[in-house]
């Protein structure tokens, strides 16, 4: 009866023993076996194994930086195949009963090398080839482990100098031309997930990803001259020249503190920063994610020149006396202290409450060197922003001044919501989708008294009315 299930099964007892009889009696099927015979049989026995921990980010530049080495070198060799051993136990240790050495074809994972793109690569792949000028064997291991999420790069060889000359050559390439050199990169944590009894079944992990931000041209960002002026000479004017600067002995290192309320534009300024620093990572982190401000400056310091933009620090680095994240303030100031005078690595942050702000932070020269207030927009500002959201509408807007004064004590974010509003309700009298609709004055005044009706001192800040 037991036969004849597993004949029904598709799995006859004969194709059972001639798997269970190739898996224990035919090495050929054996990554192990494999490995030995590609690399010279008992040469093996004297190979030395390096190996090199690393971020699960670096993936795609470490794997791409193998191939690159190996390009055109004849007698290369690669295998694609996932086994839970590092390539020490596969060369030197007998096989554990929790671990099958069998080859088994590696799994493809898609991973993203740019905002709106991906590709498909073995998470588990061994390279074999001949080592110059001796020309003895050297075997090349990459393998992720996605529990962990972690990469591990391991290099074999007779000849311990040149296993060690591998290992840093590939990871001194992979950071050279690395996809992530000049982009706009953001720190994203991603919450784990438990079973139906509470027992984990992904483990939380911070990701990097690739930002999609459209860049802000510089006719749209619209600032205050002095304000400008200060941002070009403390982060655009110190990026791209900072090779001149340092023959000068300018320290390229600074940090910027945006502060100010909601809704004034420092995260618009810190887009439009971004997007002129084309040659310049931009690691962009907020959120709980700015507790992992050791790998983030891990990261900025690996793919130089860089600048990290922290996005409203007052929610995680509030005053020691009452926050919550000790040690990731501590953190913080330690990386901020660390970064020496000439790395490329400048810092950029934001709060809405400077007050909440840890005063070794704000008060501290060398951590922060220059503080910039976003405030309610003067006059002329606030008629460049109705002006520039209005761009494009077709307008019978008489007493143009009188929706300047009216808008005095808002933000820009007010401004921009006010005309969009005033657009809605303009196309609520074209009956023919294909006509524009023509803003008039009536639609400003309802719109602005909608968004005020009842407001009180806490809804009003709340909707950008700062006085």
């Amino acid at each position: 009866m037991e036969e004849q299930r597993l004949y029904l099964a598709g799995y006859s007892p004969r194709r059972w023993w001639r798997r269970l009889k190739r898996w224990f009696y035919d090495p050929e099927s054996r990554i192990d076996h494999r490995l030995r015979v590609e690399a010279g049989g008992d040469a093996v026995e004297k190979f030395v194994v390096s190996q090199k921990e690393l971020p699960a980010y670096r993936f795609v530049d470490i794997y791409r930086a193998i191939d690159r080495a190996l390009a055109g070198m004849p007698g290369v060799r690669r295998i694609k195949s996932s086994n839970d051993e590092n390539l020490n136990e596969l060369l030197h240790a007998k096989q554990p009963r929790w671990a099958s050495r069998q080859i088994t074809l590696s799994r493809r994972v898609a991973w993203p090398v740019g905002p709106d793109e991906e590709v498909f690569l073995p998470v588990d792949e061994f390279w074999i080839f001949p080592s110059k000028p001796s020309g003895d064997q050297m075997i090349i291991h990459i393998r992720f482990d996605s529990e962990r999420e972690r990469l591990f790069l391991a290099v074999a060889g007779a000849h311990p100098q040149r296993v060690d000359e591998w290992i840093t050559k590939v990871a001194r390439e992979s950071l050279a031309s690395s996809i992530y050199r000049g982009k706009n990169v953001a720190f994203v944590y991603e919450a784990g997930t438990r079973d139906e009894f509470g027992d984990p079944e992904k483990p939380a992990r911070l990701r990097v990803t690739f930002r999609t931000a459209t860049p802000v041209p510089q006719e749209d960002f619209i600032v205050d001259k002095e304000i400008y002026k200060i941002l070009w000479r403390n982060v655009i004017d110190l990026h791209e020249r900072r090779e001149l600067l340092k023959r000068h002995g300018v320290p390229i290192r600074r940090g910027l503190l945006l502060y100010g309320p909601p809704g004034t534009g420092k995260t618009f300024a810190c887009r439009y920063l971004s997007g002129r620093l084309t040659e310049t990572a931009c690691i962009f982190a907020a959120g709980t994610t700015l507790e992992q401000a050791a790998k983030i400056f891990e990261f900025a310091r690996a793919y130089q020149p860089a600048i990290v933009f922290l996005e409203d620090v007052d929610l995680v680095f509030s005053s020691r006396d009452i926050t919550l994240h000790a040690s990731a303030l501590g953190d913080l100031l330690d990386l901020m202290d660390g970064l020496r005078p000439f790395e490329d690595v400048g810092v950029v942050l934001t709060t809405n409450s400077i007050e909440r702000l840890e005063a070794a932070i704000k008060d501290r020269p060398g951590r922060i060197s220059q503080c910039v207030y976003f405030g309610p927009p003067r006059k002329e500002l606030r008629r460049l922003y109705i002006e520039q959201y209005a761009k494009g509408y077709d307008q019978e807007v008489t007493g143009f001044e009188k929706l300047v004064e009216m808008s005095q004590g808002t933000t820009p974010a007010f401004i921009k919501e006010w005309v969009h509003r005033a657009v809605q309700i303009a196309t609520e009298r074209v009956e023919d989708p294909d006509l524009k609709p023509k803003l008039i004055m009536k639609d400003f005044e309802e719109a602005y008294a909608e968004m005020k009706h009842a407001t009180d001192k806490f809804s009003r800040r709340i909707v950008g009315f700062l006085e």
